[in-house]
């Protein structure tokens, strides 16, 4: 890789604990700087450098704006930098050391290793990573083989030979099957190299505890080493997947065809509510043309029927309950006959106190007259007046109690 790997950070010009409000804006800031169509009258060779840069202010906002990936670019920065580790060791020489078999793919943890998606540039997106896929593959088939085995077809990987990455005219079947199939990436090799305690050392443990422990702190190696390989690959693929056009053009496909789907489920849902309402008119219409059909047979049969009688007539059709008398309360036992009654009690009462009156006048007078043969004086009349009143009060009396 010929490319000169620079740190995001630095091209950026922001700290390693920048927030993302920070990287945001000093990216649009580069971005508008360094555009393609911000430096048209220059001169080639400065179109050239602003395109380069431009093309990396881009890259380096693209990893740091992903949470998921500005992760693990801080923890591998150091290697991406350096441009990979060396796995091999002092026995790479004479194959001792299996992990010259696994491919480094630090390197390629960086968009500035690919030029542009032409799929007749070696250096294109398609090539680069093509090949970088292959090797990958390539060293898991030599580990596998190094270690003792025979027919590749017993690789638990071996369906990685399938899959290819392809170019920009490749089926979109054909893309899905790749991504789908390094996805579930697992080595097959078994790090062995990894491992503390070697077989000699392991043989002339002094107990059985001790060599089990030994075992033990070898397969924890081992796990943690296949870990973190299958850890670097996924993170090359989703690196790669997300930078691929075919991926891009096939999610903004699917999002217009769920759009367009959306919208016909919406017309397909107002359509058929329509349908509905027309349904229903067409449903009463009917029903009222079958209703008069049925009136005019009726009339037309000498028919009567109990609706159209009148709700005056009192004659019995035998029918129904119309023109039957209802049965009800007879007026003048309840509280109103009674309030009547009381009424016209009140009124003869008065009329026998009236006379009741009247009488004892007269007799008082013809009384006085006959024994002094002269009327009673003023004050004589008045007292036996007042004794009127009193008569009235016990009739009123009595005609409360009554009540």
């Amino acid at each position: 890789m010929s490319h000169q790997i620079k740190c995001h950070y630095e091209v950026l010009g922001v700290p390693r604990d920048a927030d993302a409000a920070t990287i945001k804006k000093s990216h649009r800031k580069l971005a508008l700087r360094h555009h393609p169509d911000k430096n048209i009258g220059k001169s080639e060779e400065e179109q050239e450098q602003s395109a380069l840069q431009f093309k990396l202010i881009q890259a380096a906002y693209e990893c740091l704006s992903d949470d998921m990936e500005r992760k693990w670019y801080d923890e591998h920065r150091g290697m991406i930098l350096s441009g990979g580790m060396n796995r091999g060791g002092g026995g790479a020489e004479d194959g001792a050391d299996g992990s010259t078999f696994l491919f480094d793919v630090m390197p390629y943890q960086y968009a500035g290793c690919y030029d542009g998606y032409d799929d007749d540039d070696p250096e294109s997106f398609y090539s680069v990573y093509g090949e970088v896929f292959e090797e990958i593959f390539q060293g898991e088939k030599d580990g596998f083989i190094s270690e003792g085995n025979i027919d590749l077809e017993d690789m638990t990987n071996f369906d990685l030979s399938k899959v290819h990455l392809g170019n920009s005219t490749s089926k979109w079947e054909d893309v899905l099957a790749f991504y789908n199939t390094w996805e579930g990436f697992s080595s097959c090799l078994s790090f062995a190299w990894v491992d503390v305690y070697h077989f000699d050392d392991i043989r002339e443990a002094p107990s059985r505890r001790i060599r089990r422990l030994m075992e033990d702190d070898n397969k924890k190696k081992r796990k943690g080493a296949k870990k973190e390989r299958v850890g670097e690959v996924c993170a090359l693929l989703r690196f790669v997947k997300k930078r691929d056009p075919r991926v891009k053009n096939q999610r903004e496909k699917s999002f217009r065809e769920q759009t367009m789907k959306e919208a016909e489920r919406k017309k397909e849902a107002v359509q058929r509510k329509k349908d509905i309402a027309a349904a229903k008119m067409e449903w009463r219409a009917e029903a009222e043309r079958t209703m008069a059909e049925q009136e005019t047979a009726d009339l037309n049969a000498g028919r009567i029927r109990l609706a159209d009688l009148d709700s005056d007539d009192d004659y019995d059709y035998g029918g129904g309950k119309r023109g039957r008398k209802k049965k009800g309360k007879k007026r003048g036992k309840g509280k109103k006959g009674g309030k009547k009654n009381t009424i016209e009690k009140e009124a003869d009462l008065q009329n026998d106190i009236d006379g009741l009156g009247n009488t004892n006048g007269m007799e008082q007078d013809e009384t006085i007259k006959d024994e002094s043969g002269v009327d009673q004086d003023d004050d004589e009349k008045k007292d036996e007046t007042h004794t009127l009143p009193d008569a009235e009060d016990d009739v009123n009396n009595k005609e409360i109690n009554a009540e």
